[in-house]
Formats: structure tokens, sequence, C-alpha cells
């Protein structure tokens, strides 16, 4: 299955002969390394000239627009779904037709003409082996590019291309082009596998935990749930291993603790944490930012805030957590995840709200950081890359530990788009299982922008681009989640009033 390394060229070779994701663990084949490749993705004709209306440009956040969802929320309560989506439509902006993705493609003989061509030309030459440069560039990738641009249907088309990619050397390129096409089928298991096996082939076994579990929780309907999850679980395993040989062999983090504080033992902590797990990490991590916040102690606000999240938690898969949700007197609309489902919002975010619906948009967003492992693996990753320097540097306050302004750390550090992207796809899945608003987070980034007056986002984590908006509307209209559900407009006003 997909828990084993692949021999390079003996794949490519199935995948031509067969289109078979054929996996030997014992016949590594050397990458071959060809700077001339084009280090470039494709765009696919087909869907590349598409563009969503941006329907966050046309949202008036006025007093009737929240009047509006009060109104539909009576409805809902009462269960006239059809009533309520009506009256919300009034103040809704619609989206606009979400892309045309072409239909997956398995068989060769539904390509035209041309497309079978590109394929019989690249796989004849991948059969020769071809030497000199300018031939793999023209009987190979160029004909593999093509395909894959006019032809983005055809599955293994991207995944060929990514392999020999990777046969040639070429790391970045091969996981961009499986990750694109993750993105346009990410329920097709053989392009996941194929993600899986290469992030595995080049020594990033946290990132393949995190595409594996994504999958799980994601689709949880899906038949093999528990085996994406048992690998994800197997792939953190071996992530905690060379976490702790790079701790216990280079002595990186002591190292770093004395260039940083001074205090060899302060950033040894860090360590010690993060080889705890995520559970142990990031209560240690939690408690140190609580010492040194001025903490909302509103039992009220802080019940509702915890009942919602716990809602929200108990539909995303991560039960060993302990979750927990805490607010900080802040005046920055931001909000931030540590380890283990540790969530803190910022005062300044829950002013900017005005629904629970978009309460839980935010919290599904960044419940789902923890989840899918992303504060941990932000910690972590800067010990094994040898960041860790710079990363712990900007941590420390003077006179303070080394890990109390974690806090402070992945607050200001922004999540990678893929990242971001993760935790839309799980995070709305789990708003609209709720049966919420599915536009929750949409509505809260729409604000973001808005006041941010279309420059950088007032979320510095969690920028507000206007990509960012037209994926999220696309993940909506795609996954067919309902913009139309409860709102609680006065619920929330009545615990965080305006």
């Amino acid at each position: 299955m997909f828990f084993c390394k692949r021999s390079h060229r003996n794949k490519l070779l199935a995948i031509i002969l067969g289109f078979y994701l054929a996996i030997n663990p014992n016949n590594l084949v050397s990458a071959k390394n060809l700077s001339f490749i084009k280090p470039n993705i494709p765009a696919t004709d087909k869907i590349s000239n598409f563009t969503i209306a941006q329907a966050f440009k046309q949202l008036d956040f006025s007093n009737n627009y929240y009047e509006k969802l009060a109104e539909a929320d009576y409805f809902y309560q009462r269960g006239d779904l059809s009533q309520a989506k009506q009256i919300q439509q009034q103040v809704k902006p619609a989206f606009a037709p979400n892309a045309t993705i072409p239909a997956a493609v398995d068989d060769l003989a539904k390509l035209d003409a041309k497309g079978q061509q590109y394929w019989q030309t690249a796989t004849e030459a991948i059969k020769a082996d071809p030497e000199l440069e300018s031939e793999i560039t023209s009987s190979i990738f160029e004909p593999l590019q093509s395909l894959v641009k006019e032809d983005p249907g055809f599955i293994p088309g991207h995944i060929l291309l990514a392999d020999t990619y990777d046969l040639y050397g070429e790391e970045k390129l091969a996981l961009a082009t499986i990750e694109r096409a993750a993105e346009m089928y990410p329920v097709r298991e053989d392009i996941l596998d194929t993600k899986i096996d290469l992030l595995l082939l080049y020594g990033k076994p946290l990132e393949a935990s995190i595409a594996a579990r994504e999958f799980a929780y994601s689709y949880p309907n899906n038949p093999k749930h528990q085996a994406y999850e048992q690998a994800a679980n197997q792939y953190f395993e071996q992530y905690k291993k060379k976490l702790n040989s790079k701790i216990t062999t280079s002595g990186i983090l002591g190292s770093i603790g004395q260039i940083a504080t001074g205090n060899e033992l302060g950033a040894l902590e860090i360590g010690q944490m993060l080889l705890a797990g995520e559970k142990s990490a990031g209560q240690s991590f939690a408690q140190s930012i609580k010492a040194q916040s001025q903490m909302v102690s509103d039992q009220r606000q802080l019940k509702y805030l915890n009942d919602i999240g716990q809602k929200l938690a108990k539909l995303m898969g991560r039960n060993e957590f302990e979750y927990e949700f805490n607010i900080v007197n802040d005046p920055t609309p931001n909000a931030f995840a540590l380890p283990g489902g540790k969530i803190f919002f910022h005062t300044g975010m829950l002013e900017l709200m005005d629904s629970e619906a978009e309460l839980a948009g935010v919290l599904a967003h960044e419940i789902a950081h923890s989840v899918l492992s992303h504060s941990y693996q932000q910690i972590g990753e800067s010990a094994l890359t040898g960041t860790a320097s710079n990363l712990i540097t900007s941590m420390i306050g003077r006179g303070a530990g080394a890990a109390s302004n974690v806090g402070g750390l992945l607050l200001n550090q922004k999540f990678s788009r893929n990242k971001e992207k993760q935790s839309d796809i799980l995070g709305l899945r789990v708003l609209d299982a709720a049966g919420y608003s599915a536009d929750g987070l949409y509505n809260v980034m729409a604000k973001l922008k808005q006041l941010s007056g279309g420059g950088a986002s007032l979320l510095s984590s969690h920028p507000a681009s206007e990509e960012r908006m037209r994926y999220l509307e696309e993940l909506i209209q795609t996954n067919g989640y309902n913009r139309y559900g409860y709102e609680g407009v006065e619920a929330y006003r009545a615990v965080f009033p305006r």
C-alpha cells in the first residue's frame, strides 16, 4: 500500500504498463540530477482562466445584515429551513458558479489523439532511458507537461509527471506537481499515496503524517479511513524518532539555547517538551502563555467559547487531546493554536465577530491546525532544519525562559499556503457538519480583508488574501456545504455584546 518506498524506474514502468502504483522498497534507483528542467508547473488550460466572483467584496456588514441573519435564525430553529435560506439570501451575495474540474479519467482510450500521442511519446522515451538533456526535455518532460496541461483529468499523467521529476532529482517539482493534482482531485487515493510516498522518500515523515491524517479526517466515510489514520500515527512516530536523534546526536537545541539566552537548560526544555508529545507540549506552552498574558476570566464567555469548541473538536478525530479554549485580553484581531488542542482567542477577534457561526468558523480552523500538527511542526522543524537559532531568539524575551514566548512565535509566524488550505478543508467540513452556516470563516476573513483596505491582513498569522477568499468560495461550493445554516446572532451578542 502506501507505507513503503518505491523503485523509481520500476514504478514509472508500472504506471506506463498498467496505470498501477507499484511499490518496491528493496530496489531504489539513484535519482538523476538534471538542472536544465524548467522549474514550472503548467497550468491546466481547462480551468486556469476561471475567476470566482469574489463575493466578499460585495458583503455589507451593516446592522441590517445581522438583523436579517437573526430573523433567519428564528425560522431555522423552528425547522423552516427554506424560509431561513430565503432571508439569508437577501443579504448574502451569491457565489459565482464553481470552476468546472474535468472528470477524473484513468483510461488512455478516453483521451483524444493528441493526448494519447503525448503519453506514448513520453512513455516510450522513459523506457528507452535517453542520456542527452535535450532529448529528455523534448521526449519526456515537454509531452508530459502538455498532457497535464491539456488533459488535467487524466490522473496517470499527473502521477507519471511527478514520478519522472522524482527520477531526475527534482524534489520540489515532484511535490508541487502531485500537490496540484491533490488539490484538484482530493478524494483520489492514488494521488494521495503518491504524495505520501514522495514525502517519505524525501525524509518528511511529519508532512506524510499530516497528509494521511487530513484525508482520514476530511473523508471519515472513506473505507480506508482507519488505514490512513493508522499510517498517520506511524509516520508521526517516525518523525519523533528523527527529532530525538537530531537532538541527542547534535545537541542542537542545547547550543542554540546558549546562543539565544545563555541558558542551555532553557533551550533543552523545548526539545524535551516536543519529545513528550503534542498533548504535553501544548499543555506546557499554554501554561507559559497564561503566566505572561492578561487572560480574560469572565466565566460566561469562557463557557460559551468552550461549549462550541468542544462540540467542534468531537467532530475532528483527535480524541486523545484535552482541548482547551482561552481568551487573551488583546485588541489585535487574532487567534492561534498550540499543539494538543490549546486554542487562544484575542478579545480583538471576538469583538470583530457578530455571530456564533463566525466564531465556530474560526474555532474549527484553529482546531484543525492543532489536529493536523501544524503548530507542533512549526516548532519542531526549526530544530531539524537548523533554523531554531533564529526562531528561538525571536521567541525569547529578556530574562524569560525558552518556552515562555512560544505563543508569540506561533502568532507572528505565518503558516504556509498548503497548511492554511489543509486547515480550511478540515475546518469547513466540521463547521458544516455541526449545522452552522458554512461561510462563517469566510465572513470573518472578508471583514479582515475589508479592514485591511486591500493590503496585508490584520490577521498576520492567517492572511485573508484574495486567493484565500476565492479558495474558500471554491471549497464551499465544491463540497456542497450549506451557506444558510444556523448563524446564532442573538446567542453570540448575548455573550459578547456590541
